[in-house]
């Protein structure tokens, strides 16, 4: 018989506090960051302060003769070229971090400084300094479906217009970084905040030649990732490095101005979109010129077309290299970027139309997606939500004086899916004990507490019943955390795993009950014979004796699924005198297939709203031309929303029957996709012009507002 999800679940789909929720709380828990073992030694970086240069002469010695310092390595070497302000030059092992600190400062490091460009500007520029051999600039193929040509000619309404958006930094609360101890001379155990702790030991056992056996991480909790915390990293290696020439353990964390500098960004995204429609508001064709950079080594492209069904599209996508920190893949990676742009043409070519802009959008969906109903049916609830009908007004006509208010709404899409190589082992123990266990970790997403759930459902237990361990590289194979696929790879090998050691609790024990297994079921703590409460869960344990059943399961087919959608709509009001924008309220409608525990779910939706309210409003890389320096990598002038700065969050899941039907579907991205793209339509909606610039500063509000003035538009 097929494995499904209950029909009727008890704990399925409720909502269930995170199981270490209150440690977390509380300041119990502890984090990588946290962990020092016996005789621990702190390490400390050094990177270069200049954008471009390279090294010279690199002297080690006064700093390996410092007061406490146990070990000095150089990661980069004479006449090596470092390629960013935060490229790694060297580490220090000392006893205290004070003490590492100052033999860092005691590194000579003679520089050779060279010519730099740290924004797309400067790299575009003609005769600029060329940092990477073949050019500042790459030129991708065009990417074409149709004749746009012909498709334009057949355009009655066009519209043509530039929109960008900044590089921002992921700002992880916990840095990366991990601590390392040598057990012997061929083992290794690593405290790693990561987001995948298989994919750190494999790293590590490739970096020393060892067998992956041989190394273990522990991630018991971590403090974010977002897409950034794959690897062991430079900084790994070079902690197990020195702890390995040390004899002692070794504790590497970034400290926060190189977490902003090196440790991940999502890239930019600048592009001229040109986009056509019949007068009936039927898309034709979109010409497209984009352009990002994700630092020195690329990896700015987004997808574009997004959502909608356009006949014919061509695109060129350029990567412009600039001195700077590499990109690393953050929440819904190229999605925020690829909606945003797509959104703010959508809006203008609704407003050059005529036409409401809902109206718009629903008629270009594409017609045989199968999300295309399921689009329909969020947008309505999205529009009802926000008030759309009753407050939204034509551009620049909601409100008289300085404060201006507007609407603006976005669609986004995401995958999400699941893969079937992952496992989860559950052992039931004679005393009663459930112990779940798998290679996985959880990033926020509350994946301990989710597997819980699982198992909780099938043996008719709480979820506080179970003692749900993960991270830890030993266990049986688990997901690593990024594409919103931790829950759809992790779930249905738990409810497999669950359900086979049920059933051989079953086959032990219903022999001495004077029953068949198939007379036995559990329910409220209680086995039940014949449906009929017999004996408690752990009376019924007991009749194991001194032994205990051990089941690993696997992934099975159909109880997981890919593919979501879902709409934001946001409300603001903004001051054209002074340029301040403030979100009044923003509403979340998401699709996600079988929730399993709406408490967490809604976390996530929350989370990933606010995220998208940082990059709509405050977030930007700002590099000086000049010197070749981040200015802002702290957290005072890297800005990020306050208390006062959040909105009236309301979200809603669309999960009617045939959408629990399809399966568990991953959460953790799509809710971030939309919020920025749907905050800029609101404030071009409010002051009557499009702000093609984010973040929605007071500057780029004004700018806007100061240029449609000049030529007469406002």
């Amino acid at each position: 018989m097929a494995l499904t999800w209950p029909e009727k679940p008890t704990l399925i789909g409720t909502r269930i506090t995170r199981l270490d929720g209150l440690a977390k709380a509380s300041g119990k828990a502890k984090y990588p960051s946290d962990m020092l073992p016996e005789g621990t030694l702190f390490a400390v970086m050094l990177y270069s302060p200049h954008a471009h240069a390279k090294i010279k002469k690199l002297d080690i010695s006064a700093a390996q003769s410092m007061p406490g310092v146990k070990g000095v390595v150089a990661i980069a070497q004479e006449g090596a070229t470092l390629r960013y302000h935060g490229d790694d030059i060297a580490a220090v092992a000392a006893a205290t971090e004070e003490q590492a600190r100052d033999a860092v400062r005691a590194i000579k490091v003679e520089y050779e400084v060279l010519p730099h460009v740290v924004t797309e500007a400067q790299a575009m520029a003609p005769g600029a300094p060329e940092i990477v051999k073949g050019g500042n600039v790459r030129k991708g193929r065009s990417q074409d479906n149709g004749k746009t040509g012909e498709a334009f000619a057949k355009a009655e309404v066009v519209v043509e217009g530039k929109y960008s958006l900044p590089v921002i930094t992921h700002v992880c609360l916990e840095p990366h970084g991990l601590t390392a101890r040598w057990e012997a001379a061929d083992k290794l155990t690593v405290w790693s905040s990561t987001q995948a702790v298989q994919v750190v030991a494999q790293e590590l056992a490739d970096s020393f030649q060892i067998p992956v056996a041989n190394i273990t991480v522990l991630t018991e909790v971590m403090g974010g990732g977002f897409g950034s915390k794959f690897g062991a990293d430079v900084w790994g290696r070079t902690a197990a490095e020195l702890a390995k020439s040390t004899g002692k353990p070794v504790k590497l964390f970034l400290d926060r101005v190189q977490e902003h500098l090196a440790a991940g960004n999502r890239p930019s995204a600048a592009g001229t979109i040109k986009l056509g429609s019949t007068k009936d508001g039927k898309l034709v064709g979109l010409i497209a010129d984009t352009h990002g950079t994700g630092g020195s080594r690329g990896g700015s492209n987004f997808p574009l077309p997004y959502v909608y069904d356009v006949p014919a599209s061509s695109r060129v996508h350029s990567e412009v290299f600039v001195n700077g920190g590499g990109a690393r893949a953050m929440r819904a990676p190229g999605h925020p970027q690829g909606c945003a742009l797509m959104e703010a043409a959508m809006d203008d070519l609704a407003e050059k139309l005529g036409v409401d802009p809902i109206e718009f959008r629903l008629k270009n969906l594409k017609p045989d997606d199968f999300h295309t109903p399921i689009y329909e049916a969020e947008v309505k609830i999205g529009a009802d939500l926000i008030g759309w009908r009753e407050k939204r007004k034509p551009r620049g006509q909601n409100g008289d004086g300085p404060i201006r208010r507007g609407f603006g709404l976005a669609l986004h899409q995401w995958g999400g899916g699941g893969t079937l190589d992952k496992k989860v082992s559950c052992t039931i123990s004679a005393d009663g004990t459930v112990e779940l266990k798998s290679a996985t970790q959880d990033i926020g997403t509350a994946a301990r507490t989710v597997l819980a759930i699982i198992a909780a459902e099938v043996l008719g237990l709480k979820p506080t019943d179970v003692i749900s361990n993960i991270g830890n590289s030993t266990f049986p194979p688990g997901q690593a955390s990024g594409g919103s696929t931790t829950t759809p790879s992790m779930a249905p090998p738990c409810l497999d795993a669950a359900t086979k050691a049920r059933d051989a609790l079953f086959a032990k024990i219903a022999p001495a009950l004077g029953a068949t297994p198939s007379d036995l079921s559990l329910q409220g703590g209680k086995l039940l014979i014949q449906g009929k409460p017999s004996i408690s869960w752990k009376e019924a344990c007991r009749k194991l004796g001194t032994a205990s059943v051990s089941e690993t399961g696997s992934a099975v087919e159909g109880l997981a699924s890919t593919g979501v959608g879902g709409c934001q709509f946001a409300e603001v009001t903004v001051d054209v005198e002074t340029g301040v924008v403030r979100v009044k309220k923003i509403v979340a409608v998401q699709d996600s297939g079988l929730i399993i525990d709406r408490l967490t779910w809604d976390s996530q939706v929350y989370g990933g709203v606010i995220m998208g309210l940082n990059y709509g409003l405050f977030e930007e890389r700002i590099m000086d031309p000049g010197t070749g320096v981040m200015l802002n990598p702290d957290m005072e002038l890297y800005k990020l929303a306050g208390a006062s700065d959040i909105p009236e969050i309301v979200i809603h899941a669309y999960e009617p029957d045939e959408q629990k039907a399809r399966g568990v579907i991953g959460i953790g991205e799509p809710p971030t996709i939309a919020t920025a793209a749907a905050i800029g339509n609101a404030v071009s909606n409010a002051i009557g012009v499009r702000v093609s610039e984010w973040p929605m500063t007071p500057r780029n509000v004004l700018n806007a507002l100061a240029a449609a003035s000049k030529e007469g538009k406002a």
